[in-house]
């Protein structure tokens, strides 16, 4: 049996992922209704501070963060669960920027470090963020063009998630001959975040300027070791919560084709909507299969883990973009403009896509882990 094989037939959850899943189901439904996100939308701070604090209760920030952290220490799974349902209500709240965070730290941080810091992540006292994305899209660590002289930091990062609410980034620095991750609270000297328009306002992202600012520490692994253990995670997450955001578009707009009548029928009853919709459903579930592969193979140390995540991030942009495609028209003209909910799934999918490779990087990606390096001499993470 390959290893894909085997994946294939643990496939199903577990009691305590499955309760997970009802429990996150639940809370998200009850507080963040699609009124509640267009609330946000134009609110300073974008997100639920008491939402926040009741995620800190629930033990989800500390989700990924070992017990002895005071965190749950569990997988790649349950963030893939939690994905899924946060990208199913749009929540504003950051709870994917914080968790990814967290793991950069965990992989990265030296002992005293993660003592440090992770056990106040955990609980939420602390907001943390992944700062990564230069201006002009690179999102390598070794693309950074952020520099240490004199152990203060000189450089800008962009399109950073929650940037304007976080305690503390992450960011890839280039110190000397290496590349390595420095721990920047948001209240020290020459660090300044200044609000960037994107085009999902439901997920609010800064650019992170510094200016001989002073870094916490750097985290003891080199940059590119941990992103090597990192990114396979990340893609995972992303593919999940486009999942859920393409979930959530078809029962939106099967809901409204259930009601909406044309030549004195429910538009849903004609065949140029029902194929679609099924198309839509189809490409949902296998993108939803492929996540939770990926998300087995990663908590298994499976060899096949990037191969199955840059799948999962493939297939779930594209799911994500065809589901709210079909919302938008499907809605007939009414979809396009911003007062229908489908415009702001739509936003979310097209924002997603190019989060950390859009499908045309990982599906070149997947070529050469297939087929072998292609002559430009790529790796599986190039």
């Amino acid at each position: 049996m390959s290893a894909l094989e085997s994946i294939s037939t643990r496939l199903v959850y577990t009691e305590d992922q499955a309760l997970l899943r009802d429990e996150a189901r639940r809370l998200l439904a009850a507080r963040v209704s699609i009124e509640a996100v267009r609330a946000l939308l134009d609110d300073d701070g974008g997100d639920d501070p008491a939402l926040w604090a009741e995620l800190g209760r629930m033990g989800w920030l500390g989700l990924l963060t070992e017990a002895e952290y005071g965190g749950a220490g569990l997988g790649a799974v349950e963030l893939s669960i939690l994905a899924e349902e946060a990208g199913r209500t749009l929540l504003p709240t950051p709870i994917l920027a914080h968790l990814l965070a967290t793991a950069v730290l965990a992989r990265g941080g030296s002992t005293s470090q993660r003592a440090e810091w992770l056990p106040r992540l955990a609980t939420g006292e602390l907001r943390a963020t992944w700062a990564h994305v230069e201006a002009n899209g690179a999102w390598r660590v070794a693309d950074t063009s952020v520099a240490s002289a004199g152990g203060r930091l000189h450089g800008t990062k962009a399109f950073v998630w929650a940037g304007n609410t976080a305690d503390v980034f992450l960011v890839p620095v280039q110190v000397d001959e290496e590349v390595r991750i420095a721990l920047v609270p948001s209240n020290a000297a020459g660090v300044r975040v200044e609000s960037e328009q994107t085009l999902d306002r439901t997920r609010r992202q800064g650019r992170l300027v510094l200016v001989d600012a002073e870094p916490v520490g750097l985290l003891e692994r080199p940059a590119a070791e941990v992103e090597q253990d990192f990114l396979p995670l990340a893609w995972t997450a992303i593919a999940a919560e486009s999942v859920g955001g393409a979930a959530a578009a078809l029962d939106r707009t099967a809901a409204y084709a259930a009601t909406r009548e044309q030549f004195g029928k429910a538009i849903g009853s004609f065949q140029a909507i029902k194929h679609p919709l099924v198309n839509v459903l189809i490409d949902t579930e296998q993108a939803r299969s492929l996540v939770y592969a990926a998300a087995c193979a990663i908590d298994q140390s499976n060899d096949d883990a990037v191969l199955l995540a840059r799948m999962a991030k493939a297939r779930s942009s594209d799911a994500y973009g065809f589901a709210t495609s079909r919302a938008i028209q499907f809605h007939g003209g009414f979809g396009f403009t911003e007062e229908c909910d489908a415009h702001l799934f739509r936003r979310r999918a097209l924002a997603s896509r190019p989060a950390l490779g859009d499908p045309d990087h990982h599906r070149a990606a997947i070529a050469d882990l297939v087929l072998g390096p292609s002559a430009a001499g790529a790796t599986a993470l190039d």
